[in-house]
């Protein structure tokens, strides 16, 4: 996934516009809003760090630069962003205490709005990237214990009844410590904390793991005893599980889920652009 920078919110200075050049009473709804508008001017410029760091970090990301998801570069930028992202929500705070005139109402809200959605993001942003390296490391052990389960339950000879007890233990051997690991696997996973936008991929492979480490045991059980009948359908379950990552409804999910994440980082753009739409209103409207 493609994370989108987060725009800036950038102060449009219009409280010298909106006071106008004198004439105007100081309780006037003008200078009113001029005072509301130069209070939060004031606070978008101490914005305006926390905000760069967050869209520099978010292009590292979408560069895709394995050093950016691993070690050193993981920590840093989980660092920064966990400073930015306690900046921000400070920020936000001061802007909520700033009491606004009933003229400047709707800016209020839109500007409150824009900065409850900032943090939001930044904070997905980083359990992203916190996230991420951290799911790859907890599912590194799957893979070579399908190869090894493979491997053991390929071997389809054997000469002789203690040759062919040896091959169901070792089949029974395998497909025991494959359940173990998916096992191990799940616990680890349910220590994660995905973002909104993994959700669903992070559902799917515990679903997966759950149904594959499920099947081993009941495959483990009927073949512990030498004489296992038709496997058949255990099989196919097991498959079915295998590939639980991969169905339609799992693409569709996870496409959504990206989806509503670009919107929200689009509607920040959206937002600002309202915002200065507002102050300008005021600025042409007000007495």
């Amino acid at each position: 996934m493609a994370s989108r920078a987060v725009p800036v919110v950038m102060a449009l200075g219009l409280a010298a516009l909106l006071a106008g050049c004198g004439g105007h009473r100081s309780d006037s709804p003008r200078t009113e809003v001029a005072h509301y508008i130069a209070q939060v001017n004031r606070i978008e410029t101490a914005l305006s760090t926390p905000l760069t760091t967050v869209t520099q970090v978010s292009a590292a990301v979408s560069s895709g630069r394995r050093a950016t998801l691993a070690g050193a570069g993981l920590a840093t930028h989980e660092r920064r962003l966990t400073t930015a992202l306690t900046q921000i929500q400070v920020q936000e705070g001061r802007l909520r205490a700033v009491p606004a005139p009933p003229a400047a109402a709707h800016l209020r809200s839109l500007v409150l709005t824009l900065a409850g959605r900032e943090a939001a993001l930044t904070s997905q942003l980083r359990l992203l990237i916190v996230f991420l390296p951290h799911f790859t490391a907890v599912l590194a052990p799957l893979a070579p214990a399908l190869t090894g389960l493979e491997r053991a339950l390929s071997v389809r000879q054997a000469s002789g009844a203690a040759a062919v007890s040896a091959v169901y233990a070792a089949k029974v051997g395998a497909l025991r410590r494959f359940q173990a690991t998916t096992g191990t696997i799940v616990t680890r996973l349910r220590r994660l904390h995905p973002p909104d936008v993994s959700v669903p991929a992070y559902r799917a492979q515990l679903t997966s793991l759950r149904g594959m480490g499920s099947t081993a045991g009941r495959l483990a059980d009927a073949l512990a005893g030498g004489h296992p009948g038709n496997v058949r359908p255990l099989l196919i379950a097991f498959d079915r599980a295998a590939l639980a990552t991969r169905t339609k409804a799992v693409q569709k999910a996870q496409i959504a889920a990206v989806r509503t994440y670009d919107a929200e980082s689009r509607s920040l753009s959206t937002l600002s652009d309202e915002i200065s739409k507002e102050r300008l209103r005021l600025a042409r409207s007000l007495p």
